[in-house]
């Protein structure tokens, strides 16, 4: 919308501009007075629900109207603040003062005062302001119900017609609030249920304890049984804490991960890009590359099958549009021709559209689909990007089950609880466990959901809200700690009960879903209950998790990364260069049996080489001096990843083993993951190349 505030206006039509018209009574309108006369390009999203985007365009108006009428009492409140200013100055001076603060201007209006108000408005419809025009015929509705709404609210308004050549004139006022812009941006708000939600912990022996609600929750910490208030249960007191009022890490204050993101060469900035947007370096996408491997076979192993959509879709289909919208301020928007569409930050919505064409049968449920998205994306506010904790580009694993109905739902939410805890645990990434649930679900459901938080052995934090708000009845989540003990979500299972239907009633009108069917053998139609769930969590925020947990507990456990998941596993070195030869076999061989290992040739002590790779994580340092190379062995140093340090001990050595002793120390740590080869340049400490430096 471009708003233009007006000296009268005055519009006439002058002929018919398309096959059908708006009707309009007269020929023309004259408006004296003072005008705001809005400009609206209504854009293919936006006929979706054409009540909805009057009424957002409305509120527009409105703030628009108020910002001009009160800009003269914001003028006088400015310069009043102005005055005292230059009133304290000169009084300083007047003592004798030295200060160099300069005296104010006073601001002054363009117009009079009593120009700063609105009498009428003009809706005119104007195709001018925007590529992405809606071809919808109830586009020519939005104007008119506009200016209906503007009289609702007791401003006098009026529209120009649709369809038509028409002459206008108009005598913008110049003032300094008389030409504004404004994008309305169709946004579909879930009900606000949550905030009479509540919270309450379910024990690691099953038993129930209340702690607050949305409107006391600023007491948690008092409300956290005392046994949860010690050092073994540290982590998960804080974490309630965090997940309750909802802290996240402060904005300003860099989180320790960025540094050693840096440092190790995992990622970084790119300020030729859109901020959110990361580039990543050999060693990182060594560790993306590893863990979308290790995801993908173990979902494989599971029975799940694979799928991959696109990563943008259009926005000219209303099914799409009734969950897309939801989430205006986070799209991405792409121009193709005359057509635009949004860049996914989920799979779901491609995904449901193929479930929806599927034959499906009741015997293949439960039938779980997996995509690795390498791209999603979501535009979120400059001030809340961290690092790689909160991105405007990132990677996530998605799984998608389809199943019969709640009871089979349950039964595969067990087994998917069990797969997320796995790969956590094989990643390295301490999580504690968050469950989300309405009233109705949990007093029916409540029995296997005690289940397995007693089968794990830790407790788990509860919010309870009094109806569904979304699309799911139970959302599951496995939250990490940072360094500054604040959390965020990684792996996250959801009970979509909603997604399937053919359409929902919301406030009374009828919004479309995916329309999700299968078939028994009597020929009988079903709509599958839907689980979504990534095992994971975006991959860079696994990474994230990772570092600032390494930083968390860096002074009680030995820091580094899980040895299959180290971007270099093993590094060689020797203690004269008389060694080089069989250090740098040895580098080899590692290498031939698809190890990452490196060779560090440089010409420094071994104290300094020991240093440089612990500072660097390497889990296993393969040492050869003379001895070694004539007894045809080496010594091993291996870090103790993840153990308490005990008397600053963070490695165990190992000396005088066999080679094929060292490979099975290695097999041993990484027998059931992935293998990624290190690059060539990578593999001589002399020569690997240095991204930063």
């Amino acid at each position: 919308m471009l708003l233009i505030h007006s000296n009268g206006a005055h519009m006439e039509k002058m002929g018919v501009a398309t096959a059908s018209p708006q009707e309009y009574p007269g020929e023309s309108l004259d408006l004296d007075g003072l005008v705001l006369v809005v400009f609206v390009s209504v854009e293919d999203q936006d006929t979706f629900d054409t009540n909805l985007i009057a009424r957002q365009g409305t509120e527009e108006i409105l703030d628009v109207i108020n910002l001009i009428e009160t800009f003269p009492q914001k003028i006088e409140e400015y310069n009043e603040e102005v005055r005292k200013f230059n009133e304290e100055i000169e009084r300083r001076k007047d003592a004798g003062g030295k200060g160099r603060e300069r005296l104010r201007v006073l601001k002054k209006l363009i117009l009079a005062s009593e120009m700063y108000r609105v009498d009428k408005v003009l809706v005119y419809p104007w195709a001018h302001l925007s590529n992405s025009l809606s071809n919808e015929e109830n586009a020519m509705d939005v104007c008119p119900k506009i200016a209906a709404n503007l009289k609702e609210r007791g401003k006098e308004a009026y529209y120009s017609p649709f369809g038509w050549y028409k002459s206008f004139k108009i005598e913008c006022l110049g003032d300094e609030v008389g030409e504004s812009f404004r994008d309305v941006k169709l946004a579909i708000n879930p009900e606000n249920v949550r905030a009479r939600s509540r919270f309450a912990m379910v024990t690691e022996n099953g038993k129930w304890i209340d702690l607050c609600t949305d409107e006391n929750k600023k007491e948690i910490a008092s409300k956290i049984p005392e046994q949860y208030n010690t050092p073994d249960w540290k982590d998960f007191h804080d974490a309630v804490i965090s997940e309750v009022i909802s802290i996240r890490d402060q904005a300003g204050e860099e989180p320790p991960h960025i540094k050693l993101m840096q440092q190790f060469e995992i990622a970084d900035f790119e300020p030729l890009s859109d901020p959110g947007n990361l580039r990543w370096y050999t060693k990182g996408v060594i560790m993306k590359n590893l863990l979308k491997d290790y995801i993908e076979n173990i979902v494989l192993d599971q029975g799940y099958i694979l799928v991959d959509t696109p990563v943008m879709y259009t926005v000219k289909n209303k099914r799409l549009t009734a969950q897309t919208a939801r989430f205006p301020a986070k799209t991405y928007w792409v121009h193709s021709g005359d057509d635009r569409y949004l860049l996914r930050f989920a799979s779901d919505f491609l995904l449901f559209s193929l479930f929806s064409e599927m034959n499906i049968k009741e015997e293949s449920l439960p039938l779980g689909v997996y995509e690795w998205e390498q791209y999603a994306f979501r535009r979120e506010q400059k001030g809340e990007l961290s690092g790689l904790r909160r991105l405007r580009a990132f990677t996530m694993p998605d799984l998608h089950t389809m199943c019969k109905d709640t009871a089979q739902a349950a039964a595969e939410f067990k087994r998917q609880f069990l797969l997320d805890n796995q790969v956590l645990s094989d990643i390295g990434a301490d999580a504690f466990m968050v469950i989300r649930t309405t009233e109705e679900f949990w007093e029916s459901q409540k029995d296997w959901i005690i289940d397995i938080i007693k089968q794990e052995g830790k407790p788990a934090l509860f919010e309870i809200w009094p109806e569904r708000y979304y699309y799911f009845i139970l959302k599951f989540e496995r939250v990490a700690m940072s360094a500054a003990r604040n959390t965020s979500t990684l792996s996250t299972i959801q009970i979509d009960v909603e997604s399937s239907a053919e359409s929902i009633e919301v406030h009374g009108k009828q919004m479309m879903k995916y329309n999700i069917t299968y078939k028994n053998k009597a020929g009988e139609i079903g709509r599958p209950v839907i689980l979504h769930n990534s095992p994971s969590g975006g991959i860079e925020r696994v990474i994230w998790a990772l570092l600032e947990s390494n930083v968390r507990l860096e002074k009680e456990c030995v820091p580094g990364f899980k040895t299959w998941l180290s971007p270099v596993q093993a590094r060689v070195m020797s203690i004269s260069k008389d060694q080089n030869e069989y250090a740098e076999s040895i580098m080899k061989q590692l290498n031939e049996q698809d190890f990452r290992a490196d060779f560090d040739d440089r010409d420094e002590t071994m104290n300094k080489k020991i240093r440089t790779a612990e500072m660097e994580w390497i889990p296993y340092l393969v040492i050869v001096g003379g001895k070694e190379v004539e007894a045809q062995t080496v010594s091993v140093r291996k870090r103790l990843v993840g153990q308490p340090i005990k008397k600053n001990q963070t490695s165990k050595q190992v000396n005088n083993i066999t080679f094929d002793k060292l490979v099975k120390m290695l097999e041993e740590d990484c027998r059931r993951f992935p293998r990624r080869k290190l690059p060539l340049p990578f593999r001589y400490y002399s020569r690997r190349i240095s991204f930063r430096q």
